[in-house]
């Protein structure tokens, strides 16, 4: 066997003639090691980056095996290999650390500024919808034609089948906008968030400190997405009352227009009546919010809003307060003390609106019960006697509670945040920087979860075509699923049957499938390096760049794989018209370009040939990747969407059934005690967080998938891309009335405002609660035959319906007429408990609705042909005994 030193994968390096077994053995390596790497990397979003640099490696070695002659050639050659990596390794930390580093930390305080100044965007987006109360009519205006409509600008009708929406004013569209993106914006937080916690970093705030003001904002988020809610109370108000703008005015019964006008005005007048005390309290919590920025430092540079504007606008909207002496400005150390005095203001307040009201209905109400609702005890004939008037009166006033409530408890977490961020100054955390560690259980934490199966690739994705890839899996929905086929093993000899039917399920996994492609697309042009006539030309013509785009580019889904294939050759293409211009400027003089070029047995082409071949090589891998994306069948981002789906469905009904545990445990009192770690509710509060994010990710990564089925071909009929999209968002819906009834039910746990741990009114409600018992069974039991419906593509069982409203307010008022009396809404828990039946009330809408549209995905099981069937055989019958 003769050698020799031309065409080598090194300089100085003496390569074989062509060996027919070492070319056998290093393909079938290459193929087992991309197999293996591309399923890890399938199951284990977060090893994305090792594997794909492990898959380059591998690569590169491995077509370059049966070059060498004797191991110690090949040993010296994967040794510069890694040589070469490390090196490159090396120089991209020393960049990070030294030229205009920027850590996990500075990304996640950029976003958490960010979030505040979005939180200040939406209060005040949510004050001005508020205010546009005052003079809409709130119910929408009959009009002859929607062409009527769309020239007054303020609202506009879609049909969708036979429903009809209203959509309101432009206010409210402000609003819900900004709500989703504040949105999307702490959902990209809590996906950075793991990484700024364990970085060893110089700074100020620790780890424990960025978690607990994670915390303190998601409790101001809550709050504040409920508000937006009301526009969607006030729609299901007019969608069941069949006030639409649709309606032709000709046909309205007088009546009816007359009764809808003045339930109108009496909304006008309600919010006349808050404005005053809404839009202090709002400017107090804008302040407040910017007070917190500017104590911990987290002011950008870009001025994503402006301390100056805010201060004036705060002032002109306080010259009250401002002439006795009482205002404080944003970064004055007694701020503190002046938001809490507003919202004791606005708790005092708040009764003007709840007295127009109470004058509007003719009730006689105490006004000083405001001060001491526990020594007016419920008067009889405060409630009205007519059923329908009384009903309709309960809902509007739950609305106004729940208003009140909802911007009362914001101001509080606002409150909660400002003493957080005066803390840290008091005891010194923000003066100085200083080095700090992840603590030992946060490094094992983080070594635990870099083996386990991630909830969210996005946080490790290697670019955007990754991103929705979620891997919370149907499995990982229930707590046990049992084999219908197999009981559970009993023995040692069954026990170790158990094991090897498990490698049977990994290697018929999806995970399994991807990694087989990746290494079947591999193959394809790695066999080019594998035979004797292409050898050389595959050395030459440096095709192992294209094997590196496939382990690259390849993505699990069709839609994503497409997205990321135009990419690259578009960015490869810009990069070639780019190589022309920076060669052709120095007039083709750059020192060690050829020298490099020839080292390694590649001839040196002028950079006329070397771009397009170089441009042409990446489109070849992307072609080829493309090839086995979709042979022998694709995976497509439609059914991963469906699955999906369908995982989410199940994380529903989980965080359903958890919420109404997490009621119940508070109405009992049975949280235990609120600072031990290891009590009850903490535990159970644990729970639920980490369901009520693992669905926010689910969901971000099922819009993502939605967004790329868009690039997907379509083979028969269409994508019913819009369902998915309706149920996306219905799921979205009452994941956050689910998390609004949570919210509202801490109220139950903590003590009177006056010091009194449980009133009496409180003590009645809590026993007639535990009365009633209301349950959750079957709300969960319907989300979880919707998700299974969706994940194995059966249809539904027939006549199936979303539960009926529990009924919650008559119950209690048929055990006791006078506990929701008027004459107790100044009663914390009394408010609170408005919050939940509205919440509750809006959930139950949007489960009907959830119902419906899997319903027209999946279709329903039909049995009404066979009583056809058996009519028109009796009928035949009758006829031939005739």
């Amino acid at each position: 066997m003769s050698a020799s030193s031309s065409g080598g994968p090194s300089p100085g390096s003496q390569t074989s003639k062509y060996n027919s077994s070492a070319s056998a053995v290093s393909a079938i390596w290459l193929f087992f090691n991309i197999y293996v790497a591309s399923s890890l990397r399938a199951s284990r979003p977060q090893l994305q980056f090792p594997v794909i640099m492990y898959s380059i490696f591998a690569n590169v070695a491995l077509t370059y095996a049966p070059q060498f002659a004797t191991m110690i050639q090949g040993i010296a050659f994967t040794k510069r290999l890694l040589e070469a990596f490390l090196t490159g390794f090396g120089i991209a930390t020393g960049v990070s650390f030294f030229i205009f580093p920027i850590t996990s930390r500075k990304v996640v305080f950029k976003q958490v500024g960010t979030y505040i100044s979005a939180l200040t965007t939406v209060l005040q987006a949510q004050s001005a919808y508020l205010e546009s109360l005052e003079t809409a009519d709130i119910f929408g205006s009959w009009a002859e034609s929607d062409d009527q409509l769309r020239e007054e600008g303020k609202e506009h009708v879609i049909e969708s089948g036979s429903r009809v929406e209203l959509e309101k004013s432009s206010e409210a569209t402000v609003l819900k906008s900004h709500i989703h993106s504040l949105g999307e914006l702490h959902g990209k937080i809590m996906g950075d968030l793991p990484f700024a916690k364990r970085e060893i970093a110089f700074g100020k705030l620790s780890a424990e400190d960025i978690d607990q003001l994670m915390r303190l904002l998601r409790a101001i988020f809550l709050p504040v997405s409920g508000m937006s809610s009301v526009t969607d109370v006030l729609n299901r108000v007019t969608e069941k009352r069949v006030w639409t703008a649709a309606t032709d005015y000709s046909s309205v019964d007088p009546k009816v227009a007359q009764y809808k006008r003045r339930e109108s005005q009496e909304w006008n007048a309600i919010m006349k009546a808050l404005h005053q005390p809404f839009e202090s309290m709002t400017s107090a919590m804008i302040g407040g919010l910017q007070h917190a920025a500017l104590a911990l430092d987290l002011g950008n540079s870009s001025n994503e809003f402006d301390l100056k504007t805010s201060q004036h606008n705060a002032e002109s909207k306080h010259k009250d307060i401002e002439a006795k002496g009482e205002n404080a400005s944003p970064g004055d150390k007694k701020f503190g003390d002046y938001l809490e005095k507003q919202i004791e203001q606005f708790y005092q307040e708040r009764k003007q609106g709840l007295t127009t009201w109470c004058e509007q209905k003719g009730i006689t109400f105490a006004a000083s019960a405001f001060n001491d609702p526990l020594k007016y005890p419920s008067q009889p004939g405060t409630v009205d006697s007519d059923l329908q008037q009384h009903q309709s009166n309960q809902r509007q006033l739950y609305l106004v509670l729940y208003m009140e409530f909802l911007l009362w408890s914001t101001a509080r977490a606002v409150l909660d945040l400002v003493n957080f961020a005066d803390r840290k100054v008091e005891t010194g955390t923000m003066k100085k920087k200083r080095l700090i560690l992840p603590g030992r259980r946060r490094i094992k934490k983080w070594i635990m979860s870099s083996l386990k199966v991630s909830n969210n690739s996005s946080d490790h994705s290697p670019d955007s075509t990754e991103v929705g890839t979620s891997n919370v899996s149907v499995k990982e929905s229930i707590q046990h699923k049992r084999d219908p086929e197999h009981l559970p093993p009993t023995n040692i000899w069954q026990r170790f049957g158990t094991k090897v039917a498990g490698i049977a399920h990994i290697l018929a996994s999806q995970e399994s499938a991807f990694g087989f492609r990746v290494a079947c697309a591999t193959l394809s042009i790695g066999i080019v390096a594998f035979l004797e006539k292409t050898q050389t030309f595959f050395v030459q013509q440096r095709l192992v760049w294209a094997m590196i785009m496939v382990a690259i580019g390849m993505t699990i889904t069709a839609g994503s794989g497409i997205f990321g294939f135009l990419g690259r050759i578009a960015g490869t293409a810009i990069a070639t018209c780019t190589s022309f211009i920076i060669w052709y400027i120095v007039d083709g003089k750059t020192g060690g370009v050829i020298p490099v070029a020839t080292s390694n047995g590649q001839p040196a082409y002028p950079i006329y040939l070397l771009a397009p071949y170089r441009l042409a090589c990446v489109s070849g891998g992307m072609g080829v990747a493309f090839v086995w994306t979709f042979f022998p069948y694709p995976l497509t981002a439609r059914s991963k969407l469906r699955k999906d789906l369908g995982a989410s469905l199940y994380l529903l009904a989980s965080f359903y059934s958890c919420v109404h545990t997490t009621v119940a445990m508070r109405v009992r009192g049975e949280g235990g005690d609120p600072d031990d770690k290891n009590s009850l509710g903490n535990r159970l509060a644990k729970v639920r967080m980490k369901t009520f994010t693992e669905e926010l990710a689910l969901l971000s990564g099922l819009r993502q998938h939605s967004a790329f089925t868009a690039w997907e071909p379509t083979f028969g009929g269409e994508f019913p891309k819009q369902q998915y999209d309706g149920i996306i968002q219905k799921i979205s819906n009452i994941l956050n009335y689910m998390a609004l009834i949570s919210y509202s039910s801490l109220e139950f746990s903590r003590p009177h405002p006056n010091g009194n741990t449980d009133s009496t009114w409180q003590q009645d409600f809590f026993r007639l609660m535990h009365t009633l018992s209301p349950t959750s069974e079957e709300s969960t039991s319907l989300l979880s035959l919707l998700a299974s419906s969706v994940t194995n593509s059966q249809a539904l069982p027939p006549y199936l319906k979303a539960p009926q409203p529990y009924r919650l307010t008559e119950r209690l008022e048929a055990l006791d007429k006078d506990i929701l009396s008027v004459d107790h809404i100044a009663e914390p828990g009394y408010a609170a408990f408005a919050v939940m039946q509205i919440a509750s009330s809006c959930m139950i809408d949007d489960m009907e609705k959830l119902v419906s549209e899997v319903r027209e995905l999946v279709g329903e099981c039909g049995f009404q042909y066979q009583v056809l069937l058996n009519f028109e055989e009796s009928i035949d019958g009758k006829r031939k005994s005739n």
